[in-house]
């Protein structure tokens, strides 16, 4: 587990979220304009802000959570309403306690990274801590947290560079629900390469690719397992391996041919030679 705090006039823009980054901005607003309640930072908004928020206020040296909002709840798999921070099982509490306590000693926001042990792999906790004064001296901290999931950019970015040429397509199906073409949805860089098509993919159907011309491949899509001997699919171009998922299903080329750039890069010792001899 790690914790990472930032202490600034604003949430990092790399790491912003529209959440975030518009509670921030909201506060600094009402901070500036002596207009900052609790009422005006969290209610008079249309985004869902409030079940994404805790409520905490200092009690001597610890810190007591008035409110927790559900979505928090669900997200630790407990409600921590009414309990003291010193409570708190987390070994980040401590840290997290000196972290409010700034807060409420400067009244000024700070931005809060780390992950936890209760959090599904991949993910981490973005939080700000906003002050909020209330009658007398008291202090309100506003805590806006969201559980923040970089895995889909990975998997993208690992799909997009990966190796083999792969087609991620939705089925089409005819009246009797026989599987005739497909729409693509996804296709990584090799198999741009491959199929020689660098453009858009909407409305982009398999049959469409000059490639797949005259290819039986629809009757192997969701044909019964065992009326299957193989997964694979041989044509004079290449070696197809169908993947099978419960709504769409992937297409793994492997290219009989050199791709077109690597057909050119084998001619380009003979173009040099002509140019040579030109």
């Amino acid at each position: 587990m790690a914790i990472e705090v930032f202490n600034g006039t604003s949430v990092p823009r790399d790491l912003a979220t529209a959440g975030t980054e518009y509670l921030w901005a909201k506060w600094r607003t009402l901070n500036a304009t002596q207009s900052l309640t609790l009422q005006r930072l969290i209610e008079e908004t249309n985004q869902p802000l409030r079940e994404q928020c805790a409520f905490v206020i200092p009690a001597g040296d610890d810190f007591v959570y008035l409110y927790v909002g559900q979505s928090l709840q669900d997200a630790v798999k407990r409600n921590p309403t009414g309990t003291q921070l010193s409570r708190s099982d987390s070994i980040v509490a401590k840290d997290f306690a000196e972290i409010y306590r700034r807060v409420t000693r400067d009244m000024a926001p700070v931005f809060v990274r780390f992950t936890s042990t209760r959090s599904p792999a991949g993910t981490i906790w973005h939080q700000v801590v906003l002050p909020v004064p209330m009658a007398g001296d008291q202090v309100m901290l506003v805590c806006y947290s969201e559980l923040v999931n970089h895995q889909l950019e990975i998997y993208e970015h690992l799909f997009r560079t990966a190796p083999d040429a792969i087609i991620v397509s939705s089925p089409i199906s005819n009246d009797a629900g026989h599987v005739t073409d497909g729409w693509v949805l996804m296709m990584n860089d090799r198999a741009r390469e491959l199929l020689g098509h660098p453009g858009p993919l909407g409305n982009l159907r398999l049959s469409a690719l000059p490639q797949f011309t005259g290819i039986d491949l629809w009757g192997r899509i969701y044909a019964p397992r065992s009326a299957v001997t193989t997964t694979v699919l041989t044509t004079t171009a290449f070696t197809i391996e169908i993947l099978r998922f419960p709504h769409v299903f992937g297409l793994r080329l492997t290219s009989k041919v050199p791709a077109v750039s690597e057909r050119s890069a084998t001619l380009a010792p003979g173009v040099e030679a002509l140019n040579a001899v030109f």
